[in-house]
């Protein structure tokens, strides 16, 4: 809370927590649960498109993000060249008008685009965790997805992206919103 001199208050902050965990679903024995498998060829597939909403409009302090993506090479003699990427955008519906309208931002890139080879019944499986920077993404609700092409060749890889991703926003709800 800040306080001008004499006591008397100008203004509440109180800053939200939303943390979203991807890929519900049932319990596994081993606890771990994958999402729906997507095939990757060679022009971008997503394999992972979410909606971070956390109910209201928040001005973000902190994005908090913990992705771990899984890519197999399918059954055949290849060797393949695997590029793929995590991005989010701004999105939220403007209730203006009759009918109100969609509005988005850019994508960004969240973590850099990465590059691995893949083989034949090869398992990759990565793990990005940090903070990323706000200044590019200063609203929620957020579109975050992982796209991924291979290089070399059509449907020979399959992605998918693990239960214990998460993001989580820090931030103070935008009044009127």
């Amino acid at each position: 809370m800040k306080i001008k001199p004499g006591g008397v208050r100008i203004g509440l902050e109180a800053q939200q927590e939303y943390l979203e965990h991807f890929v519900g679903g049932l319990v596994a024995t081993d606890g771990v649960v994958f999402s729906a498998v997507a095939t990757v060829g060679t022009t971008a597939v997503e394999v992972l498109n979410q909606l971070i909403d956390p109910g209201f409009s928040l001005g973000i302090k902190k994005i908090e993000l913990g992705l771990t993506q899984r890519f197999i090479g399918l059954n055949g003699s290849f060797t393949g060249s695997l590029v793929y990427y995590w991005e989010a955008r701004e999105e939220w519906f403007d209730p203006g008008g009759a009918t109100g309208t969609l509005r988005t931002g850019a994508y960004v890139n969240l973590a850099g685009t990465y590059a691995k080879v893949i083989g034949t019944l090869v398992t990759v499986d990565d793990t990005f965790s940090g903070y990323f920077p706000v200044g590019s993404l200063s609203h929620a609700p957020l579109r975050l997805r992982l796209m991924a092409i291979d290089r070399v060749r059509a449907n020979a890889l399959t992605g998918a992206v693990k239960n214990s991703s998460y993001v989580r926003i820090v931030g103070n709800v935008i009044p009127g919103t």
